[in-house]
């Protein structure tokens, strides 16, 4: 049996209404930078793997930790969030002005659909998360921290309640259904038992050290 925690990333300058650039260079708040601070000092258990998405804030989440546990192994993987929409038409803009196209593309709910430059497409993100799950079993450790995002832990946890459904439509407006019917806060952890057979269980979100 393993032990894996999903962490979500600390608060970024997204979260609190910022204009972004891109996706992938959102830092971190200064409020952030806190949270992954005392997130590093509650943690009392020595990871055998820390993963962490290639997007910043997350890699910026984990750095306290890493500094914690120099020695351990420290992976980056394809765990980043679901970039749904072009880079380049919502480079410069923040949440409130890019919600119409967040609302325009679940609309749409065509799971193959791609928005543009950078933005995969739902059966993308989809294939990242069996991908991850493969990758985790192939892995050797007894506990593993993985730093990442939202949307991708609530795929993981859909996918496995729904025993991987077939990419459609419908399929696209469960997933969109169950993530917003509850949130994942900032620096939350997601525990995780992997068994012997490479099955995920997962537990409660955690979120007592925020």
């Amino acid at each position: 049996m393993k032990d894996l925690w999903l962490i979500r990333h600390a608060e970024s300058i997204a979260n609190i209404g910022e204009t972004t650039t891109t996706p992938r260079e959102i830092p971190l708040s200064e409020k952030g930078r806190k949270q992954a601070d005392d997130l590093a000092e509650s943690i009392c258990e020595r990871p055998d793997l820390i993963v962490r998405s290639p997007y910043v804030r997350a890699r910026e989440t984990s750095e306290p930790l890493i500094e914690r546990y120099p020695d351990v192994t420290t992976e980056t993987l394809l765990v980043q969030e679901f970039t749904y929409l072009s880079v380049s038409r919502c480079r410069g803009t923040n949440f409130q002005q890019r919600k119409p196209w967040v609302a325009e593309y679940w609309e749409r709910a065509d799971p193959f659909y791609s928005d543009g430059d950078q933005a995969e497409s739902f059966a993308e993100l989809v294939g990242r998360c069996e991908k991850f799950v493969w990758e985790m079993n192939q892995r050797e450790f007894e506990l593993a921290f993985v730093f990442t995002h939202e949307q991708f832990i609530k795929c993981l946890i859909w996918q496995s309640m729904a025993l991987v459904p077939d990419i459609t439509s419908a399929a696209m407006r469960s997933f969109q259904r169950f993530m917003i019917s509850f949130s994942i806060p900032n620096v939350g952890i997601v525990r995780v038992k992997i068994d012997n057979d490479g099955q995920f269980y997962f537990g409660r979100i955690d979120a007592s050290h925020n």
